[in-house]
């Protein structure tokens, strides 16, 4: 007797709500057996030779896992690159600079595709990331300040 690890090029990565475990099955040498992708069991071969999962509920969770996590990825994405920009606006803001042109902060790995608000008054463009609020034109970052709040309205208030 071996043990060998199934799945995917000898691997089998099977999901326990959000950790993932790889587990051994023992086989006997020379048997030519299929376990489920998502819960391990044997496959009982009353369909299709190729079956990769034991049922339609193995199937569905397997398949929703990595469709959630694929989801979860991507919002990990957007929120780094949101802590990214306010890091570098908060770094500004303690220089004690008002702005600073675009290629510099582009340099420095600022995305000015990632805001959390934006507004137009008038003629300006007014992006805030998180507390920190900014004005962009084409070529530069400029009145770059962090937002006071009101305790009673919770509502923002004015920039220092």
């Amino acid at each position: 007797m071996f043990f060998v690890m199934l799945g995917n090029a000898g691997n089998a990565l099977f999901l326990c709500g959000k950790t993932e475990i790889w587990m051994k099955y023992k086989v006997e040498e020379g048997d030519n057996i299929s376990r489920c992708l998502q819960c391990g069991s044997i496959i009982d071969y009353g369909g299709r030779p190729d079956r990769k999962f034991c049922s339609a509920g193995c199937k569905n969770r397997y398949h929703n896992y990595r469709r959630f996590r694929r989801r979860d990825l991507a919002q990990r994405s957007v929120v780094g690159k949101l802590a990214k920009n306010y890091e570098i606006l908060d770094r500004i803001i303690h220089l004690g600079l008002d702005g600073m042109d675009r290629v510099t902060l582009a340099y420095m790995g600022f995305d000015p595709a990632y805001a959390t608000s934006y507004c137009r008054l008038g003629r300006k463009n007014i992006y805030t990331c998180f507390d920190i609020k900014y004005e962009l034109t084409q070529s530069k970052i400029r009145a770059v300040s962090v937002m006071e709040f009101c305790e009673e309205s919770d509502g923002p208030l004015t920039s220092k």
